[in-house]
């Protein structure tokens, strides 16, 4: 990987793994503090002075607090383009903070489990990511760090209102818990659509694959909080929890269905056909990757025998994307030779 950012990643992405509960269904999940600083204005509202010494009064709090084993830092405003986009695509920092003109900065954590964005819409934007369904592990790790940071650093909160945030939908907890489901039987049975507009009435919302006005790939829905007021973070990640595990349930009876004699075929053949192009194609888009590779996860938690495993095919979700090839050949490649290169190394992963 070219650059000196690129050069701290390691190639297999530990919260990617297919590991935790239900790993066939819940890709990852997430929990992230948006926390701020007493005294500071909000980051959209502040100077770049005052941004920078907010800046490195949360840097000296995380390096005091020795909550980020072995982590490093990067000041948004000496990254490339590419390692940005990088960064988005490894889950650490958004669109947002990657699009950001001031006093930005990341601090990622050896494993990539736990890291911190710095003068996003908030001072402080903390995030636990694990594989599969951890909604526990994740709440622990990330109410650790903001805990521990809690205690080196003012927040701003209210007594009416709980946490300020820039975004009146954060105000309270501040908290988001998310997980990335696989939902494909589902919207090949036709029941998708009613599963998923059930979920407001719940205090729940389904975003893309990047959160908040992103679109879905490879039948991957990130399912999250709504709302951040009225209850607390273990009854929040509770609520988050309960629809997942109905979501679980959803996707495996829509499975056994697609199994059933009258589809059996027809699944079967939707799945080797999509095993075929992920191991033959010649040029590859990241869509029509993540639509085979959606196929083949399918086919694999039914049983079905592909030469494959789930944990090639999670990493891969991560790899093949356009930074992340381009960082693999040490230039930003055009789009045409990304779908080149793309089809090149999923040939080479799968043998």
């Amino acid at each position: 990987m070219a650059g000196k950012l690129l050069s701290w990643f390691r190639d297999r992405i530990n919260w990617a793994a297919a590991e935790g509960d239900w790993p066939d269904i819940v890709f990852s999940t997430r929990v992230r503090f948006a926390r701020n600083v007493h005294g500071f204005p909000f980051p959209g509202r502040s100077s770049r002075q005052s941004q920078a010494e907010l800046r490195r009064r949360a840097l000296d709090a995380v390096k005091s607090s020795r909550l980020f084993p072995r982590s490093r830092e990067a000041a948004l405003e000496t990254l490339s383009p590419l390692e940005k986009r990088f960064l988005v695509e490894r889950r650490h920092i958004s669109h947002n903070l990657a699009a950001a003109a001031g006093a930005q900065s990341v601090v990622i954590a050896s494993d990539e489990t736990l890291s911190a964005m710095i003068n996003e819409e908030d001072h402080l934007r903390l995030q636990a990511i694990l594989p599969g369904f951890s909604v526990e592990k994740c709440l622990e790790l990330a109410s650790a760090a903001e805990s521990g940071l809690g205690e080196l650093l003012p927040y701003a909160y209210g007594s009416e209102f709980g946490f300020l945030t820039a975004c009146p939908t954060n105000t309270g907890t501040g908290m988001r818990v998310s997980c990335m489901v696989h939902l494909p039987a589902l919207g090949r049975a036709g029941r998708l659509g009613p599963a998923l507009e059930s979920l407001s009435h719940l205090g729940v919302t389904a975003r893309g694959m990047y959160g908040e006005g992103t679109y879905v790939l490879g039948d991957l829905y990130q399912i999250s909080n709504s709302v951040c007021l009225g209850r607390s973070e273990e009854e929040f990640a509770e609520s988050v929890r309960r629809v997942i595990r109905n979501l679980i349930n959803f996707e495996i009876k829509a499975r056994e269905d697609l199994l059933r004699p009258a589809l059996r075929l027809k699944t079967e053949d939707a799945v080797h056909r999509a095993r075929a192009v992920l191991s033959g194609a010649r040029l590859l888009s990241y869509e029509e990757f993540m639509q085979n590779a959606s196929l083949a996860r399918m086919g694999l938690a039914m049983g079905l025998r592909l030469d494959l495993d789930m944990d090639t095919l999670n990493q891969m979700t991560i790899q093949a994307q356009p930074a992340h090839l381009s960082a693999r050949a040490g230039k930003d490649l055009p789009p045409g030779r990304r779908d080149e290169a793309r089809a090149e190394f999923v040939r080479s992963r799968l043998g």
